[in-house]
């Protein structure tokens, strides 16, 4: 789970996906052990245990204050178009 949907979801609905994670987690981990230590998706072990620590750290970031709401960017100014240099001329001996 992206970062940008955490942070549109609130502490009840964070906490309830935790739980439904660990679960998953868990049924990960008996497969993992139960196919002599292989499991038919490498990464997926790891992606939902970062997932249960980002949603863990933004719990606590709101509890602390540390993350205020976000609120709207103004506009973002356009890019500055590169200036073409001239082309260099022959030296002349």
């Amino acid at each position: 789970m992206k970062a940008k949907d955490i942070r549109t979801m609130s502490p009840e609905e964070m906490g309830s996906k935790i739980k439904e994670l660990e679960r998953e987690l868990s049924l990960e981990y008996s497969t993992k052990s139960s196919a002599g230590g292989k499991s038919r998706n490498h990464g997926k072990i790891r992606t939902i245990r970062k997932t249960i620590a980002r949603m863990n750290t933004y719990i606590r970031a709101n509890q602390l204050g540390i993350l205020a709401k976000k609120e709207a960017k103004p506009a973002a100014k356009p890019a500055a178009k590169p200036v073409a240099k001239a082309p260099k001329q022959a030296k002349s001996n």
